[in-house]
């Protein structure tokens, strides 16, 4: 029998909707859930916690091979490479995925993990750190498109526990799934290049002050604030309820983003879906320069249909260009269910399952 541990989550309405543009059928949602209430708030939110234990300990990553003696790589044309020890404690295995940026977007990479080079490119890599035991790494990657002279700026993304999928009953993910906070780093094109392919963007739908309840959530006793400094991101459904977990079908979902505060920045955010970029709209990106004190808004499609049944989506607001703002942020991660594909039994709601009181 699984263990059953039981917490509160306060302070978030939790939704779920469709969001598709014709209605889902009821036959066609999870076991366990009333078709009446699938758009309500439901008691999702305080169920009780069923899944792995998430594993505790900490991870120290140093860079080992340093760059140009002034403080920044150079590209002439052959790979950047990013030799890094990386040394996981406390914990018997301790998982990561890694993703480079380039100037705000995800770009293909290679892998070469105690000396064993990975055969293929991809954008993100998942490496399995072992308690007590320095893992050496070599990322390996190109930044095209850009012209001889020009300095722009990588991000390597370090995602937590990557691969891990809840329960359909129990889509939250406690202190999992996070990406860690790692400033950008500059590379000197010495020799320019041509982007392989193009990437286009998506602009708001809509920017306005961050209204005055949500300012005041941040604020500080002393009369400063979060938003001052730190930019959120935060998912939504088409409706524009806030979600933990977002059902689609006929092929594609409809997905609401917000991104507020911090210094004026320049961003772009990308959606990843199980750690891939995914096109939003048929764009590569969301793209905005967010100023002071505003929030901007979009609205988009993705499509579903070759998507599992259950995926993961998170949406990662990247700075780029001249900005203040240095480190990445993202939203939380949102379980998303395709419910053209068939449930699996272990989804199905168990007898002995209980909501929190």
């Amino acid at each position: 029998m699984r263990k059953i541990a039981v917490f509160l989550v306060m302070g978030i309405l939790f939704l779920f909707s469709s969001c598709a543009k014709e209605s889902i059928p009821a036959e066609l949602l999870p076991a366990g859930i009333d078709p009446l209430n699938a758009s309500e708030s439901s008691n999702y939110g305080q169920l009780s916690a069923i899944g792995k234990p998430l594993p505790e300990g900490t991870i120290l990553r140093k860079r080992i091979n340093s760059p140009h003696t002034l403080g920044y790589d150079v590209y002439n044309g052959k790979p950047i490479e990013v030799s890094l020890e990386v040394l996981a404690s406390e914990t018997p295995i301790y998982t990561e995925g890694y993703v480079v940026f380039v100037e705000g977007i995800p770009i293909l990479s290679r892998i070469k993990v105690d000396g064993v080079m990975r055969e293929k490119e991809k954008y993100m890599h998942i490496v399995d750190h072992r308690e007590e035991t320095t893992t050496n790494m070599n990322l390996y990657f190109e930044p095209l498109g850009f012209q001889e002279g020009e300095i722009v700026e990588f991000y390597i993304a370090y995602i937590f526990t990557p691969s891990y999928i809840p329960y359909e009953y129990y889509p939250l993910y406690g202190n999992a799934y996070e990406i860690m906070s790692a400033p950008s780093s500059p590379v000197k094109i010495e020799k320019g290049s041509d982007s392989t392919t193009e990437k286009t963007a998506l602009f708001p739908s809509r920017t306005y002050d961050i209204p005055n309840e949500i300012d005041k959530m941040y604020e500080y006793e002393d009369g400063t604030n979060y938003l001052d400094s730190n930019s959120i991101v935060e998912l939504y459904d088409g409706s524009g309820s806030q979600i933990v977990q977002q059902m689609g079908a006929n092929g594609y979902t409809d997905l609401k983003l917000k991104l507020y505060g911090g210094n004026s920045t320049q961003y772009r955010l990308t959606l990843l879906i199980d750690q891939q970029p995914v096109l939003v709209s048929g764009k590569d990106y969301l793209e905005v320069t967010l100023e002071k004190g505003t929030t901007a808004e979009f609205d988009f499609t993705i499509g579903i249909s070759e998507l599992d049944r259950k995926s993961t989506i998170m949406a990662v607001a990247v700075p780029y260009g001249d900005t203040f703002q240095r480190y990445i942020t993202h939203s939380v991660p949102v379980l998303l269910i395709n419910l053209d594909k068939p449930q699996a039994e272990e989804d199905i709601v168990p007898p002995e399952y209980k909501y929190a009181e």
